[in-house]
């Protein structure tokens, strides 16, 4: 087994497919050469003006008409082969192909005519995709046998022990070959058959050895960055315990459970508590990057993208109503917005960017939510009329740790992080995300900004199977 499969093929999936790949190139690559086949003979016949005897043209067209019986079993059984190393595997059907094929040729180069044949250059066709195909001790072995059994039917013609069919009207006088002609066509023959087999074999050999090398590669990089962020998740959920018990203090003072305190000390502690909500912010928003990163989880559910946003904005209402902003919602899609995703993510987007508005909103502002649809996405579009994003940051805003250059002198305080955790969960679910600045509700002081989040209305087979690398982190 280890001849034709080799070990390190055994848990290479990309491989396996690559040999699937090719049998179906081959099979359908067969279905031109059995009609090439007939093509021969009526064009030779009718075009090029060639006598073909009665058993050259049953012999052909027996050939021909194998090779689609043949190629139709190979496409029906390709289908049931599964690629499981231990047992009879797609790399076995590949070697029946290209024995199957080596067959059919032989008879056809037998029946044209042997070293008159102008169809015997197909058997270095097949070296090399044997060569691509198949480990080098199977392909040698079979690239000596198909030498030696065209030099044995040389010989046997030679001798008279099988017939000639020369194909009338290919050669205008009949030549006859000496014998030493024989054997430096069988020379020469083989010489090109076994140095196309060490080149392609050996061209190949090198692919898939770099391309073991760059697999091994990027499993190191995937284990490095598994203990990165397994390290990083560890330090930060440290520093984070005590930054919540520095928080739990300073808001038992600043609801005076240990006594009255003056207006400095208070606007000093609210200060403080800010800071320290937006380091616990800060330290969130790592630990959900970390955990998108480091877990493969999916917890696709279906939900309504609509009432998802509205629970988001729920949860903001203090803030809204703290700041009097006027927060408007727009229906253009008046339908529900089924979508098929990890629900918990997708409000973590929503509370990433509705938070953004209030935050970087004045007092007394507006915000709108609008729902849209076009022919592949549910669109939802996040407006305000805030302090909005320069021109030269919009390509840069998804960046990790990336702040607006506007952002240096405002009040409020951010990670950085928040819009970069938005753009790889809207990734991992197939979808876009766009920023416009200025926004249609920009005013001459105050450009706002608009968030275009378009998620695939269409729930194909895709979204279904394809495996995404998620994680649900805590809001």
């Amino acid at each position: 087994m280890s001849l034709l499969v080799p070990d390190w093929t055994y848990n290479y999936s990309e491989f396996w497919n690559t040999i699937r790949r090719r049998n179906l190139w081959l099979i359908k690559i067969r279905y031109f050469a059995a009609i090439g086949l007939l093509s021969f003979l009526f064009l030779g016949k009718f075009l090029f003006q060639l006598n073909f005897t009665n058993v050259q043209i049953t012999s052909i067209s027996a050939i021909a008409f194998s090779i689609f019986l043949y190629n139709v079993f190979f496409q029906v059984i390709r289908k049931y082969i599964l690629c499981d190393p231990v047992k009879f595997n797609c790399m076995h059907l590949s070697l029946l192909q290209m024995l199957a094929d080596l067959v059919s040729l032989m008879l056809l180069i037998y029946y044209t005519g042997l070293i008159e044949s102008p169809l015997y250059v197909f058997f270095i066709f097949h070296m090399v995709i044997g060569s691509m195909i198949l480990p080098g001790v199977i392909i040698y072995s079979i690239c000596a046998v198909v030498v030696f059994v065209y030099s044995l039917l040389i010989h046997f013609q030679r001798i008279d022990i099988i017939p000639t069919h020369s194909i009338k009207g290919l050669l205008v006088n009949p030549v006859n070959y000496t014998l030493s002609y024989d054997i430096i066509f069988v020379l020469v023959f083989g010489m090109l058959m076994f140095l196309t087999v060490i080149i392609a074999n050996r061209m190949a050999r090198n692919l898939l050895k770099r391309e073991e090398q760059l697999r091994f590669a990027l499993e190191q990089l995937n284990n490095a960055e598994i203990t990165k962020q397994k390290y990083i998740m560890g330090v930060v959920h440290e520093i984070k315990s005590p930054i919540a018990a520095i928080k739990s203090l300073v808001e038992v003072i600043l609801k005076k459970y240990l006594g009255p305190i003056n207006g400095s000390v208070e606007e000093k502690l609210m200060r403080i508590n800010l800071r320290v909500d937006e380091g616990l912010e800060l330290i969130n928003n790592v630990l959900r990057i970390s955990r998108l990163k480091l877990l493969e989880q999916t917890f696709f559910e279906y939900f309504d993208l609509k009432e998802t946003f509205r629970e988001t904005i729920k949860q903001k209402n203090d803030l809204i109503s703290s700041k009097l902003l006027d927060v408007k919602i727009v229906e253009n899609f008046q339908n529900g917005m089924n979508y098929y995703g990890d629900k918990a993510l997708i409000s973590l987007v929503f509370s990433n960017l509705i938070s953004n508005s209030i935050k970087y909103t004045d007092n007394g502002g507006t915000i709108w939510i609008e729902f849209d649809k076009d022919q592949s996405y549910y669109i939802i579009k996040i407006i305000d009329d805030g302090i909005g994003i320069p021109e030269k940051d919009l390509k840069k805003v998804f960046e990790q740790f990336y702040r607006g250059s506007n952002l240096k002198d405002y009040k409020s305080e951010g990670s950085g992080l928040g819009l970069s955790l938005v753009k790889e969960i809207i990734s991992y679910h197939n979808g876009e995300i766009e920023v416009e600045s200025p926004s249609k509700l920009s005013s001459d002081n105050r450009p706002g900004v608009c968030f275009i989040v378009k998620l695939p209305a269409t729930l194909g087979d895709n979204m279904l199977t394809e495996k995404v690398s998620l994680i649900r982190g805590k809001i």
